[in-house]
């Protein structure tokens, strides 16, 4: 696939139109959680089978960013491993530049990697406290073999650090001598290394303070515009993903139930389970209108309920939604398009 993209100014790029780089295509993953055989001899038990991920089916187009939300569990942060080769799927597949992620782990993938890159949500656990920062930031370019000459290495170093807003001289510290607003860039110059296109981005800012956030926020969002990136964004915070967001999927037990526009999604809303995670904001202007509170738990994944497994929290489940699965469907409305998997939506009850 060749890129296509136009050099507007010095320092923005314009993503072109309709240009399909990631495609996820029904992709799963389980997880064998059973007890050890002789427990499960002596016990009488069964297999213990974890549907992390269920089928779930997505594309992102160059230069936009895709948001997955969702209660803890529900099977975001799988779906990022399995986007950066850290999972093989169980099934489907993941399509990156019109090849299969699989061959990745190839040298004949090797270039795929280099395109691709992650972000890990705790920037101190993910950067090696016993080296320096320049060692951190110049590994990917030596394990991919970009660059040998020491200067050249020094060079691109330094070239990172002002691109995340840190100076050269920091390259010469340790990661525990940086806040955590500033090992979160740290992790991202890492991650810019190799000159990726794609990056996931695995709840970031949730270990970091409000304003701190924003910062970091801001800084991946002038990175976007100038270097052209596209982004998976995984995050359980609606105001982050609204701030970041140009399209948004909501994830419940291992499936993806809604995906639509930011501006679609976040004005009208049309799965339950969305709208109870919106209802859930702090109202800032009390206008006092009715909500509807996100009651009950999330069930038990190693077994979850029959039919829609969103049915036992839902004021709106009839005696179809606790039989039949709904697929995920397109819905036309005056508030846009939107891709939702509900019977009550398909049905006109909400």
């Amino acid at each position: 696939m060749n890129a296509v993209l136009k050099n507007t100014t010095s320092t923005q790029w314009e993503p072109a139109a309709d240009q399909v780089i990631v495609r996820a295509e029904n992709i799963a993953k389980y997880f064998d959680v059973s007890p050890p055989w002789l427990n499960r001899v002596l016990e009488r038990q069964k297999r213990a089978i974890l549907h992390a991920v269920d089928g779930v089916s997505f594309e992102i187009k160059r230069g936009e960013t895709l948001s997955l939300v969702g209660e803890s569990g529900c099977g975001k942060s799988t779906v990022a491993r399995l986007l950066v080769g850290l999972y093989t799927p169980t099934f489907g597949r993941v399509n990156f530049f019109g090849r299969d992620l699989r061959e990745m782990n190839s040298q004949r993938g090797r270039s795929l990697r280099q395109k691709l890159q992650m972000i890990f949500q705790d920037p101190y656990a993910s950067l090696n406290p016993r080296w320096r920062v320049a060692d951190i930031i110049a590994e990917p370019l030596k394990a991919h073999g970009l660059m040998k000459d020491k200067a050249q290495i020094i060079a691109r170093v330094d070239e990172l650090l002002q691109q995340v807003r840190l100076a050269p001289a920091d390259k010469l510290k340790f990661p525990h001598q940086f806040s955590g607003g500033q090992r979160q860039r740290l992790s991202i110059a890492r991650a810019l290394a190799t000159k990726p296109e794609f990056l996931v981005c695995d709840e970031p800012t949730s270990a970091l303070d409000v304003s701190v956030q924003a910062q970091v926020l801001n800084l991946m969002k002038e990175l976007q515009r100038e270097m052209g990136l596209t982004y998976l964004f995984i995050s359980h915070n609606l105001a982050v993903v609204h701030h970041i967001s140009d399209r948004v999927g909501v994830m419940y037990l291992g499936k993806i139930v809604e995906l639509a526009s930011r501006t679609t999604l976040f004005k009208t809303p049309r799965h339950p389970y969305t709208c109870m995670l919106l209802d859930a904001i702090p109202d800032l202007e009390m206008s006092g209108r009715a909500r509807t509170p996100v009651g009950g738990e999330v069930p038990n994944p190693l077994n979850p309920p029959a039919g829609c497994t969103f049915h036992p929290r839902c004021p709106h489940a009839n005696a179809r939604c606790r039989v039949e699965v709904p697929l995920l469907k397109l819905y036309r409305h005056p508030g846009g398009e939107t891709q939702a998997a509900c019977h009550g939506v398909e049905e006109n009850r909400i």
